[in-house]
């Protein structure tokens, strides 16, 4: 009896059928077959893949992107408004060598085209408004860290005013260890207990006459971080007050320049004085009627 020596041993323990079953149903998969309920959650997964490998894009940058984005729309909506045009003018020189008038409606070659315009141009006003809204909020990031500065600065003007008022033996004590000369840290009623590094830098600040914010920052660059967070909720409180102060007004004088004025009413001329006013003049009294009057004699 001939021997099939190649032939495996469906019994043998080294083949596991389930494992032997893995490797069938992968290489369906491998070949095309899966379902669509796979395909859905195999793309779903590496799309999610591709979202957490993409940095977020700083506001400038994604000012950047919306800006290219509408250039290739405009481009694109100029080029259908051309086509349509062309459509058009051919269709009515077709009409005149047949004698027939111009007309202004639109052919139905090029419905599809105008469906497509008028999509591209409702997706350009959808990117118009979210560059608004972008530029509004890095003009209000903006406002909001130029007044963290200002506060900033505010804070600091207050510490040297502290500073001036103290007697100088505890000054001198801040400037040469940043404390107390009885050991305890500094006390600021605008910026709180002070650490001594940064008492002793302010207090050499003050002492050499450097008392605006930006030449203060170059020698502690980690102020803004210390009070940063009480710096933006404060900033962000202003910022808001201010613009929303400023919206009502131009709301305001938006409604007297639409609100029409009232017409004065006419004043009536003033007669001088011992004169009849126009349309009180009494009829004069004929003097023969009625009257004595004696006819001379001959």
């Amino acid at each position: 009896m001939p021997k099939f020596e190649s032939a495996p041993n469906l019994n043998s323990p080294e083949i596991n059928p389930v494992e032997a079953q893995a490797d069938v149903n992968t290489g369906k998969k491998l070949e095309g077959e899966l379902t669509p309920e796979e395909l859905e959650k195999l793309k779903a997964e590496e799309g999610q893949e591709q979202q957490t490998e993409q940095p977020e894009l700083s506001p400038e940058d994604q000012l950047k992107n919306l800006e290219g984005e509408a250039k290739a729309k405009q481009e694109e909506m100029t080029r259908l408004s051309e086509s349509i045009e062309g459509t058009k003018s051919a269709l009515n020189a077709a009409r005149e060598k047949l004698g027939l008038p111009p007309t202004e409606e639109d052919p139905p070659s090029v419905f599809s085209e105008k469906d497509k315009l008028e999509k591209l141009q409702a997706e350009q006003e959808g990117l118009e408004k979210q560059k608004e809204e972008l530029i509004g909020q890095q003009e209000k990031e903006r406002l909001i860290r130029e007044e963290k500065e200002k506060i900033l600065q505010e804070k600091i003007d207050e510490v040297f005013k502290e500073f001036e008022g103290l007697n100088p033996r505890d000054f001198e004590s801040i400037f040469k260890n940043g404390k107390t000369s009885e050991g305890r840290n500094v006390e600021s009623k605008s910026m709180g207990s002070l650490e001594p590094e940064m008492a002793q830098s302010l207090a050499k600040a003050f002492k050499e006459g450097i008392k605006l914010l930006p030449k203060i920052l170059e020698a502690l660059p980690e102020l803004l971080k210390k009070f940063d967070e009480d710096l933006t909720k404060e900033a962000t409180e202003r910022v808001d007050k201010k613009l929303e102060e400023e919206k009502q007004k131009l709301e305001e004088e938006q409604k007297k320049e639409e609100k029409p004025e009232e017409p004065k009413p006419e004043e009536e001329p003033k007669t001088p004085e011992g004169e009849i006013p126009p349309g009180e003049i009494k009829p004069e009294v004929n003097p023969i009627e009625g009257g004595n009057i004696e006819t001379p004699k001959a």
